[in-house]
């Protein structure tokens, strides 16, 4: 390929990386997924409700959204954790004696120093797709209680009403992975054709 067109096509890339970056950087979503955090806590009467984002490349389960924390804040692995097992069966799980269990809650609570007693983990599926691309815990049921089926049917409405916001969001973390390929094949290209 003579170098003319190889410099046309090093400015289509970095054109298209660009609008690939846009589109990463725009987070419409997390007003609304805000607003769920603040207000289906006191609809259910738990303390702290987190929204959990899958990372389909690596495995990870990250708090997009959630009481008291920040985005990315939290971070646990798919096996040996709650929110985990949820993602990988695609079920809901209600647990209720965790301050007699060890697991990724207690590396959590160190790190923010906050206790898990009980929660309620709902799935939150993808729209286009057959994958599990989120969750949404529930944590500690207010007034000594236990989590019930109607709390669990509106973290169930929730998880249905915000599954295309967490799937453009499971989509985005694709989209930045692209890019990043994108920015190291720009890089080569330059490299090769004395431009950088």
């Amino acid at each position: 390929m003579e170098r003319d067109a190889l410099l046309r096509k090093l400015d289509e890339l970095k054109k298209k990386q660009s609008l690939i970056d846009t589109a990463w950087q725009k987070a419409g979503n997390r007003e609304l997924l805000q607003f769920f955090v603040e207000i289906i806590p006191k609809v259910i009467a738990a303390e702290r409700l987190s929204i959990f984002i899958h990372d389909p490349v690596d495995g990870s389960l990250w708090v997009q959204s959630g009481t008291g924390v920040s985005e990315r804040q939290i971070s646990v692995s798919e096996s040996g954790s709650i929110v985990g097992r949820v993602i990988q069966t695609g079920k809901p799980v209600l647990e209720t004696d965790l301050k007699d269990q060890m697991g990724a809650h207690d590396t959590v609570g160190i790190k923010t120093g906050y206790v898990t007693y009980n929660t309620l983990c709902v799935p939150v599926h993808g729209v286009t797709t057959q994958r599990v691309t989120g969750a949404v815990q529930a944590i500690n049921k207010i007034g000594a209680q236990t989590f019930n089926e109607r709390d669990q049917a509106v973290l169930e409405k929730l998880a249905f009403h915000i599954q295309m916001h967490i799937e453009n969001i499971y989509l985005r973390q694709e989209m930045a992975k692209i890019s990043t390929e994108m920015s190291k094949k720009i890089a080569n290209l330059e490299t090769m054709l004395g431009t950088k």
